[in-house]
């Protein structure tokens, strides 16, 4: 370990809970490989203790912080600049701080996309399938549809709520997200429920959406993605694989998403090889 001095400059990770989160093994380890003189930390704050928060933020002179659950939204109301791209996506998970000016971005939408495209899949003029129609799906859509893809489903138990995220998406963009099953054809199918993590390790994702039965549709020609990284294979995922699908779990996103954030608190350009150094040397994957 490096070593921590006068001069060693603060970042952490702020959720409720957030002792779960690897993110201070991931965000130490390239401080330590790249030779800057940051550490990373985990705090765990309550929802009404945000605002103290980012203002102890702003006082201690802390460098920069990630944003988990439950405040991606409502920390945009105590930053002083939302970034084009976190206002568009509606949500902050990083939180950078410039000459005690702090500033939101949202880095996640991007680090799942860079994930696909590092695992050889390939977004542009594809169907998509989405299951779940929680925080994280709106950014991820919006970004999704930057990549051109032919069509998007999102299902969800509750229809009410994936047709509203349709609408918005549709106001927002202008491309027409889909809400029903035609034809259960798709060349990849994205999980974001909990449904797979502790302590719903035997649930899949698809129990309660009316529209899908079993996961016959998904075959060799599919590509099967988990958002959910613990465990490492989720029943989903199983079941995809011995389909012959190409799988994917959530790590690569929680690794990009976290090299784009250290990017913005150091303006520091990372070695293009970083995720697989991590993914190698601090999940041993």
């Amino acid at each position: 370990m490096f070593e921590i001095n006068g001069h060693t400059k603060q970042l952490g990770i702020i959720g409720y809970p957030v002792e779960h989160t690897f993110s201070p093994n991931m965000h130490n380890f390239i401080s330590e490989t790249v030779h800057n003189n940051y550490v990373y930390g985990a705090w765990c704050v309550k929802p009404e203790d945000l605002k103290d928060a980012i203002g102890g933020m702003r006082a201690l002179g802390i460098s920069g912080i990630n944003v988990t659950a439950p405040h991606k939204v409502e920390v945009m109301k105590y930053i002083d600049v939302v970034t084009d791209g976190a206002k568009k996506f509606g949500s902050v998970n990083t939180v950078v701080n410039r000459d005690g000016k702090l500033y939101g971005y949202n880095t996640d939408a991007d680090g799942f996309c860079m994930a696909l495209t590092k695992a050889g899949i390939e977004i542009e003029n594809s169907r998509i399938l989405i299951i779940g129609a929680g925080g994280v799906v709106r950014p991820t859509l919006i970004r999704l549809i930057d990549n051109k893809p032919k069509s998007i489903t999102v299902v969800n138990r509750t229809k009410s709520k994936a047709k509203t995220l349709a609408e918005d998406i549709l106001k927002s963009t202008g491309f027409e997200v889909n809400t029903e099953i035609d034809k259960l054809e798709f060349d990849i199918v994205i999980n974001t429920t909990s449904a797979g993590m502790e302590p719903q390790e035997n649930v899949m994702p698809i129990e309660n959406i009316e529209e899908i039965n079993d996961l016959s549709f998904i075959n060799e020609n599919t590509a099967a993605v988990d958002m959910i990284y613990n465990p490492d294979k989720t029943l989903f995922l199983q079941e995809a694989e011995k389909r012959g699908a190409k799988i994917l779990n959530g790590l690569g996103m929680l690794i990009y998403q976290g090299i784009i954030a250290y990017e913005l608190f150091t303006d520091t350009k990372l070695p293009d090889d970083m995720g697989e150094r991590i993914k190698k040397e601090v999940f041993g994957r």
